[in-house]
């Protein structure tokens, strides 16, 4: 691996313009470190580096209705879900994309069936917990943004904090979740931040 390092920064180096550079130079060892991980990581797309997006976003959608199919319990196809994010979000740190977007649960799916949304709740709880320990495993930032957050149960909310300062020191890969979140609510928001700072 030492091997592999030094080459690579010996390679940046010598396709520098200016071989006056400083010895430590933040965007050629962030370069280093992407190559190393192609290197080191096995990435399944076969898209060249350069073409790997930096930043993509998700709807997770289809839950319900795989649970039904599937299993006849919609609760199930939820807890399937969040598994698979998880694997997803380790494809993504493969390939090299730096930022996941991940539409989790909007608005408006608060006026889904009681019973659905409390199981979708208590899914979100034991979620946070194994999502924070991967992330902090593999180096990923987490993110949750919402616009109506006083929805969100209270033991729900102490998870994300958890999550959220627990994983703030990871540099490798930020996750953003949106939970509770909807496009109008922030539209509004956005006009009234604008309108009160006019004022």
């Amino acid at each position: 691996e030492l091997y592999q390092w030094a080459c690579l920064h010996l390679i940046l180096m010598s396709q520098s313009k200016s071989l006056s550079c400083e010895l430590f130079d933040e965007d050629r060892d962030e370069r280093t470190r992407a190559e190393l991980h192609a290197i080191e990581t096995k990435r399944e797309s076969g898209v060249p580096l350069e073409c790997v997006p930096r930043h993509i976003a998700v709807i997770m959608d289809g839950n319900r209705r795989y649970g039904k199919e599937k299993y006849g319990s919609a609760t199930r196809g939820h807890w399937d879900g969040s598994k698979t994010l998880i694997e997803f979000g380790k494809w993504c740190i493969n390939e090299g994309i730096q930022t996941l977007t991940v539409y989790a649960f909007s608005t408006e799916n608060w006026n889904r069936d009681t019973e659905e949304v409390s199981a979708l709740m208590s899914i979100f709880c034991k979620y946070c917990d194994e999502l924070r320990g991967e992330a902090i495993q593999r180096g990923m930032r987490i993110h949750v943004l919402t616009t109506e957050g006083e929805r969100i149960p209270e033991d729900v909310r102490r998870g994300i904090e958890r999550m959220e300062e627990e994983t703030k020191h990871c540099t490798n890969f930020t996750m953003n979740i949106c939970l509770s979140y909807g496009g109008r609510n922030e539209i509004t928001n956005a006009c009234k931040d604008i309108a009160a700072d006019v004022q």
